[in-house]
């Protein structure tokens, strides 16, 4: 109790959002003298690698699970030297191969931390072997790990039995925001559409989400093809890398080009200013397959914009009046109008509507993470 609790986190990689970008929230705001992160990683240095370093971190280049025996060894090693109190695996679907490593490893705590609900890949195949992969998972982390955690009640069920729903071992933790940093403001409203050149009377649509087959980018395209029809000064922003995804990333700006509307589309990349971002938009549309919450909604809430986002969006997600859930059934022009008549009503809506509660707030949640652990702890679990 000296010394800080030290929890490795599995496992981070460049890209700046998705759960990496959780994993690296939480450890800027954790109390580290008395919780240290150290951090398992399949890449050979990290862009963010040296401030964490700073900050008492250790990063470990690990093989892939597949690769079973070495990944089982490089684990060993780890515990060995620097003694963890826990593995904290942060997860999309119940990949039970890194979990189970981990045991035969001899970690004796291992944190399950579910952040998705369905399988993110376009590959149908791909999603039939995952998919399979999840369904024995499901059955093999119920009896390896120790303690459970979800980001919604959605990516709970999805990744655990109803045993471990109904126990004292799951936990819901909230994927928090600086919410400060959304806050609206006129001035950086008015900075950002001037350099994205978007005059003050064009309605700027905003996305922000890696390219790949849960985002679903392209059906956002077909959307903004059809609110061309209605409304002609409309532009698209899409902020957002492909990681793994090149090829799907791809698939969306043929088409963009395709539909001759890629001149009216910003694909603005990676940035680091989302927040700024948000507040040049109009709007946020969110027409995911899947989401475990889609944190990037609860920012759009924050920034005060109007939120569109489909029925497959946990409806958890809804903190503001502006928040409208619709079904991808009902087809890209069913959205575009609706959008469109919604916006024109809603024209006069102030942005700086209150948020109530403090769930979403990261130093609240980081309190609450806190004291998590303060429990495991004190059930000897740690």
């Amino acid at each position: 109790m000296n010394r800080p609790i030290r929890i490795l986190q599995a496992t981070v990689s460049n890209d700046k959002g998705g759960l990496t970008g959780y994993i690296c929230q939480n450890y800027r705001y954790i109390n580290r003298e008395k919780y240290q992160f150290d951090f398992l990683t399949y890449e050979d240095r990290l862009d963010f690698q040296n401030e964490f370093e700073e900050m008492g971190a250790h990063f470990f280049k690990v093989p892939r699970p597949t690769n079973f025996a070495a990944y089982v060894k490089v684990l060993s090693r780890i515990r060995n030297e620097r003694h963890y109190n826990a593995i904290h695996f942060n997860v999309s679907y119940a990949n039970y191969i890194p979990i189970l490593a981990a045991k035969i490893a001899e970690y004796s705590n291992i944190i399950v931390h579910s952040h998705s609900s369905q399988i993110d890949d376009q590959r149908s195949a791909v999603r039939i072997a995952k998919l399979a992969i999840h369904k024995i998972g499901k059955h093999i982390i119920s009896r390896v790990a120790s303690d459970y955690w979800a980001c919604s009640k959605l990516a709970a069920d999805w990744m655990f039995s109803d045993e471990i729903l109904n126990s004292k071992r799951y936990h819901l933790a909230h994927n928090a925001i600086e919410i400060e940093k959304f806050s609206y403001n006129q001035l950086t409203r008015d900075r950002i559409r001037r350099e994205l050149g978007i005059p003050a009377d064009c309605m700027l649509i905003g996305h922000v989400g890696r390219f790949s087959y849960q985002k679903n980018q392209e059906f956002l395209i077909k959307v903004f093809f059809e609110i061309l029809k209605l409304k002609e000064n409309t532009r698209l922003l899409l902020v957002g890398g492909w990681l793994n995804e090149e090829k799907y990333y791809y698939q969306v700006k043929n088409l963009a080009d395709k539909i001759d509307v890629a001149n009216k589309i910003i694909f603005a990349g990676v940035r680091n200013d989302v927040s700024d971002l948000m507040q040049g938009m109009d709007c946020m549309i969110l027409p995911s397959r899947f989401e475990g919450l889609g944190i990037v909604g609860i920012e759009a809430q924050y920034a005060g914009l109007p939120c569109f986002f489909s029925s497959n969006v946990p409806d958890e997600i809804k903190l503001r009046k502006q928040v409208v859930f619709l079904s991808l059934t009902k087809g890209a022009a069913y959205w575009a109008n609706y959008i469109v008549d919604k916006l024109d009503v809603d024209s006069n809506m102030s942005r700086d509507e209150a948020i109530v509660g403090d769930s979403y707030n990261i130093r609240e949640e980081i309190r609450r993470t806190e004291k998590r652990y303060d429990e495991l702890m004190e059930q000897k679990l740690l």
